[in-house]
């Protein structure tokens, strides 16, 4: 083999290490592992985990942040050599999923039936390009929810998670087999309610709800709403 075969040989496996995320089947490996991490070890190895006590130990556990770090891959990038808009939703997928599986899993790992989390809906404001190769972080954290929805805030940090490329808000329904559980319940099983998260969401709801839209998102983006790491 010369020597430009086995440049381009170990080229070729750079670039194919460098994106794996967009080789085929990643999306589903990435994803499911954060449900057998949080969901399905758990109920292998024992009900009583970590991360329930560490988030009722804390009095804001209900809004723990998870931390998702990576990078813009080659792949993910559109012809304006920007991360492309299409691709910041597998990571929301990622980044939701590991959230939701860790403030919510006492619920998953105790309920008669298998609670899923279906989307409803999802706001996204691009506020700064993520260049190729760039490192960054998605940020997932529960915002607020009312009687019924449950509403994911999730950020894009870049610059050592000084600067903020883009912002998420998700709206989610808990389920139950064919009921609906309101956020509250979820909370009060999950041993994470009280009247100081409560007025917290309802202070963010008001945010969401009156002074946020598809034109205005400068309320969002200087919000301060990052409690502990889980």
């Amino acid at each position: 083999m010369g020597l430009l075969s086995t440049v381009a040989m170990y080229l070729a496996i750079a670039v194919l290490i460098s994106t794996y995320k967009s080789l085929p089947g990643a999306y589903f490996v990435r994803f499911y592992a954060r449900v057998f991490q949080n969901l399905i070890k758990p109920l292998i190895l024992g009900k009583d985990t970590d991360t329930i006590r560490k988030l009722q130990k804390d009095k804001y556990g209900c809004f723990s942040y998870t931390k998702l770090s990576t990078f813009a891959s080659l792949f993910e990038c559109d012809f304006y050599l920007h991360k492309s808009n299409s691709t910041y939703f597998e990571e929301l997928d990622v980044s939701r999923t590991d959230l939701m599986t860790k403030i919510f899993q006492k619920l998953f790992l105790t309920s008669k039936y298998y609670p899923f989390v279906p989307v409803a809906n999802v706001f996204t404001a691009f506020i700064k390009e993520i260049k190729p190769f760039q490192a960054y972080q998605v940020r997932s954290s529960v915002f607020c929810w009312d009687e019924k929805w449950i509403y994911v805030l999730s950020r894009f940090m870049i610059k050592d998670g000084t600067q903020l490329a883009a912002l998420s808000i998700t709206k989610y329904v808990l389920k139950d087999g064919r009921k609906t559980i309101p956020p509250q319940t979820a909370l009060e099983i999950c041993g994470l309610y009280n009247d100081d998260v409560q007025h917290i969401s309802q202070r963010n709801m008001k945010i969401l709800s009156h002074e946020c839209g598809f034109h205005e998102v400068d309320p969002l983006v200087k919000i301060e709403h990052e409690y502990s790491q889980i």
